[in-house]
């Protein structure tokens, strides 16, 4: 993922200097994205005055500011069809920097723009039947498979390298491409919350 240009500082450049750098080292720290974009980090909080939690915010914002929300909440629609959009959206949002996974997770949902994916996610659960009492239990059970898989998009490749050892399985696949792997297993675990979901009791 390219670094931003260095002209006009917003909250804008400072996500997207941020995301850049969880991009190439995994993380971000303050100094490093002032380095970045060429200021000094005090000018950073004139924009983002929360410091690095409002830049995780800001960043979620700017992952899934291309998620087109009217599509998942249509009532025209089956339940299940947007499920299964939903996560594919989600996704795909985040396996463009694999390495964000796990810095989202710690930290909590404030933004609006990531509040109304997950209003529209349990507008779609409900649709589909869940019992409010188990919504959050299976919002859970989504976001499980859409982060494992977004990480799992930025495995190293090969991602098995057993030469060496006696293991005829893993050296039948261990060639595999990683990207079609981890996108045909995100296409399977789908089929399985969306089924699960289908089955549902009232």
């Amino acid at each position: 993922m390219g670094r931003p240009s260095k002209n006009i500082l917003s909250s804008k450049t400072i996500a997207l200097a941020a995301l850049a750098l969880v991009d190439e080292k995994g993380n971000f720290t303050i100094p490093g994205v002032a380095a970045a974009l060429g200021v000094n980090a005090s000018s950073l909080y004139h924009h983002l005055p929360g410091g690095r939690i409002a830049i995780v915010h800001r960043i979620r914002e700017e992952l899934y500011a291309e998620v087109d929300l009217t599509p998942l909440v249509d009532p025209s629609t089956p339940a299940l069809d947007r499920l299964r959009e939903w996560m594919f959206e989600i996704r795909s949002a985040l396996a463009r920097v694999p390495a964000i996974a796990p810095i989202l997770v710690a930290a909590p949902v404030e933004d609006l723009r990531t509040l109304e994916i997950y209003e529209a996610l349990f507008v779609i659960l409900k649709d589909a039947g869940v019992p409010a009492a188990r919504r959050a239990a299976y919002s859970a059970m989504i976001d499980a498979v859409i982060l494992g898989s977004a990480v799992d998009a930025g495995s190293p490749i090969p991602l098995w390298r057993s030469e060496g050892f006696d293991l005829p399985e893993l050296h039948a696949i261990a060639s595999a491409d990683n990207l079609q792997r981890a996108n045909d297993g995100f296409s399977l675990a789908v089929d399985v919350v969306v089924d699960a979901v289908s089955k549902t009791e009232f």
